[in-house]
């Protein structure tokens, strides 16, 4: 896979995604905290691709997991990085499918440490339909 014909999301619309949600969610604590972290989150995707040949899953999980390790915002972190990849993945053709405790589970297991990079990517692709 190349990166050519993938939509990624830049800075710039990952902090409109969060401001978003961090409004439907009324959250007082709203904004980014390290800017460079969440680059370094954002790139990770690309670098998937490039280094790994990594499918539109794989680049999904790396992004995910990149954004909560990272905790680049001042609050709403795993909602966030939840939010920015279903996008990351609508904007690519693919619906992620799933209920508010499926998406507290995977979020929650990636901050423990207890699923890795496949697994992840094995729950998106589950989880995902065309679009």
């Amino acid at each position: 896979m190349t990166t050519e014909n993938v939509h990624y999301i830049e800075v710039e619309d990952a902090f409109v995604l969060h401001v978003e949600l961090m409004q439907i969610w009324n959250e007082k604590r709203c904004g980014i905290d390290q800017r460079e972290l969440l680059e370094s989150a954002l790139a990770r995707p690309k670098h998937a691709v490039i280094y790994g040949n990594a499918d539109i899953f794989a680049q999904a999980a790396t992004l995910i997991y990149g954004l909560i390790k990272n905790h680049p915002w001042l609050g709403g972190n795993k909602r966030t990085a939840s939010y920015i990849t279903d996008t990351f993945l609508q904007l690519n053709g693919y619906a992620a499918i799933y209920s508010p405790k499926e998406g507290y589970e995977i979020v929650l297991a990636i901050d423990l440490d207890n699923v890795g990079l496949d697994e992840i990517e094995e729950w998106y692709r589950s989880k995902s339909k065309k679009i």
